[in-house]
């Protein structure tokens, strides 16, 4: 059967497939002589050719002849996954004749046909039960593998939510970054458990898988805007008010506990709510608010000796009153003795008895103070180098009244004294320069630069003189100031100068006449 099969396999079925119609083409030639065969029985011989080998019903007939083969009826076999097939090897003989192969034919029956007399069919009868338990066991190792495969998975991919309730918030973040496991926390307000405890959660003491979502609720603590109705404090003793405090959640009020020289120790002083607008009947969780006791009355007894601090520095001061517990209080004032920063003088002098709480005034020197002078003593050439240590500024302005070279005013008023942690201004000192003075601009100036004189020599030096522009007809260059209605003459610091500009429009007498 294999070299049946070879015949179609590779260059095996190309050269098969050339000697066939070599064959035909003989056959061709020389016409077919053997008309014992008649057609019908080659179109049949040609329609029963198949494929591959094809099996025998009968092996023991070896001698049948292969048109009787053909006229039989093929025997169908119920199942053919129950038959096995088998080939004897025989050694062709050199005399037989080749057989054509026709093209094969496809048929729609799975109909098994003899074809090779060396071929037989045996028959397994305990094939189907041992294809059917191999089956069995297949399927029950794969289903035993898949279950394993699963639970392994499982355990690997699932873990164990512990009960959370009433611990905290933070003990379930931390259980579950370490776990793989997401956290949804939503937090509700809860009276009878503290901020950040657990109220409740989705998953308790079972298996979620890792990469799910674990949703908490937490606690916020007591309602903030619930409304309390506030008790009355001034019959309660400090102790009262603490556990009224606690029983209420009521955080926002602070117990503040001072010495009192009237009240007795342990009992109510005042009440106040931080926000003013908040009324003691609208109270609420969230407002802050503060509830005074008494300490009672403060004795102290006088045994601290009191130090001669003068000269000294106010670090000194402060270090000693600190450590005792003196209340200090500073002045500042110049002094052209003592440098700045050391104590000038104190209000307790040295070896006096104090107690706690007693109050020290020392007066520090800032230094020699900077007097500002009378700048009117002086020409504006001194006044730059009499600011004793200031800054001056001096300024030459225009003045109807006051004559040229002397004092108009000061900026900082005569007398003021600066130390050197002042801020110290910048004294601006005036003097005058008279009455501004109007120069001739005819012939020898153009429109362009009356902007730049009127500013420069009269504007900037405090004198407001503007100008007005009107154009005349004019033989002179264009632009060029013909005419003027003040010039080389003094004016008022707020005057306005009529001026002409020439348009340059008349041509002048001579090129008249030789035209």
């Amino acid at each position: 059967m294999s070299d049946f099969l070879s015949n179609f396999s590779g260059e095996n079925y190309e050269k098969t497939r050339e000697n066939k119609n070599k064959q035909k083409e003989q056959k061709k030639s020389k016409g077919i002589k053997n008309s014992e065969e008649k057609p019908s029985t080659i179109k049949k011989e040609a329609d029963s050719v198949f494929v591959g080998p094809k099996n025998t019903v009968d092996p023991s007939s070896k001698n049948i002849q292969q048109t009787t083969n053909e006229k039989e009826e093929p025997k169908q076999v119920e199942n053919p996954d129950d038959v096995i097939y088998t080939k004897k090897r025989t050694k062709k003989k050199k005399y037989e004749p080749k057989k054509e192969a026709e093209t094969p034919v496809a048929k729609a029956e799975p109909v098994i046909t003899p074809q090779n007399p060396d071929e037989f069919i045996e028959t397994d009868p305990t094939y189907k039960k041992k294809r059917r338990t191999k089956l069995i066991l297949i399927g029950a190792g794969s289903l035993a593998a898949v279950i394993l495969l699963y639970f392994g998975y499982y355990q690997l991919t699932h873990v164990k939510v512990p009960d959370f309730e009433g611990k905290e918030l933070s003990e379930v973040r931390e259980w579950t970054a370490e776990n793989g496991v997401k956290l949804q926390v939503e937090q509700k307000y809860d009276f009878d458990k503290e901020a950040n405890l657990i109220i409740d959660q989705t998953v308790k003491n079972k298996k979620i898988k890792k990469g799910k979502e674990l949703v908490v609720d937490a606690s916020l603590g007591a309602d903030p805007e619930e409304q309390i109705q506030l008790p009355e404090f001034k019959e309660m003793k400090i102790s009262e008010a603490k556990k009224w405090i606690a029983e209420q959640k009521a955080d926002n009020i602070a117990i503040i506990e001072e010495y009192s020289d009237k009240v007795a120790q342990g009992d109510f002083i005042k009440f106040e709510i931080t926000n003013k607008d908040v009324k003691a009947e609208e109270y609420k969780r969230k407002d802050k608010a503060r509830a005074y006791f008494s300490k009672g009355k403060e004795v102290f007894e006088k045994n601290i000796a009191m130090l001669d601090f003068t000269g000294k520095t106010k670090e000194e001061v402060a270090e000693w009153t600190k450590k005792n517990e003196i209340t200090l209080k500073v002045e500042e004032a110049d002094s052209d003795k003592i440098e700045a920063g050391k104590v000038i003088s104190q209000s307790i002098s040295k070896d006096t008895k104090v107690a706690k709480k007693d109050t020290l005034t020392v007066t520090v020197s800032t230094g020699k103070a900077m007097i500002v002078p009378d700048f009117s003593q002086f020409t504006a050439e001194e006044a730059a180098d009499k600011g004793d240590g200031l800054q001056v500024q001096v300024k030459q302005l225009y003045n109807n009244t006051v004559p040229y070279g002397h004092f108009i005013s000061q900026s900082v008023e005569i007398g003021s004294k600066f130390t050197e942690k002042d801020d110290k201004p910048v004294i601006q000192v005036v003097y005058s320069i008279g009455k501004p003075y109007i120069k001739d601009l005819r012939d020898n100036t153009v429109e362009g630069d009356l902007q730049k004189i009127f500013f420069d020599d009269y504007q900037s030096k405090g004198a407001n003189i503007t100008y007005q522009v009107y154009y005349v007809d004019s033989t002179v260059t264009k632009g060029t100031v013909v005419k003027m209605s003040n010039y080389n003459e003094f004016v008022p610091i707020d005057s306005v100068i009529q001026i002409g500009i020439s348009k340059g429009n008349l041509k002048p007498e001579a090129t008249k006449d030789s035209e």
